[in-house]
């Protein structure tokens, strides 16, 4: 799992180095580059949180399935603002009292994640942490450094 993980972190940032790439091409930006930076912003994002919710190797299904539709979500709502039509102004459609590319992207990218995810890392949280087991590792680790601390500063090492 944190293979492909990795994959995707990686594919996202090729994407958005190939939106950015399309901003110095002669003539302007080409109409794929906003789209490489939508799409590629967005998994970079989704996929770094799962790769930061990976443990020994796994990710729990429910936040997997969380930060796929999470991605859906926000990557779709820039794809709507893209594709949506240059017709705003002071007659406009308004969502919700906002004119509505910047009411989806609002709303959509905005508050819906930082309504779910919080919820589905409460969810996940004791399968998702550290285990006694872990826990017992990585204080063997760190005693383990500050004997090497203190037997280099006898030995006069650096401080």
């Amino acid at each position: 799992m944190k293979r492909l993980v990795l994959a995707l972190v990686m594919l996202s940032c090729l994407t958005v180095g190939a939106g950015y790439a399309g901003a110095f091409l002669p003539g302007g930006a080409p109409a794929w580059a906003p789209w490489c930076m939508a799409i590629g912003t967005n998994g970079a994002l989704m996929s770094l949180m799962a790769l930061g919710a990976t443990r020994r190797g796994r990710l729990a299904p429910a936040l997997r399935w969380t930060f796929i539709g999470m991605f859906v979500l926000c990557a779709g709502a820039f794809a709507f603002a893209l594709g949506m039509p240059a017709a705003e102004g002071a007659g406009g459609a308004l969502l919700l009292g906002l004119p509505v590319r910047t009411a989806v992207l609002l709303y959509a990218v905005g508050v819906v994640p930082i309504v779910i995810l919080p919820f589905a890392y409460a969810l996940t949280f004791e399968t998702s942490t550290l285990s006694e087991d872990d826990l017992t590792q990585v204080r063997a680790a760190h005693q383990a450094l500050q004997r090497a601390v203190v037997e280099g500063r006898a030995q006069g090492g650096e401080a």
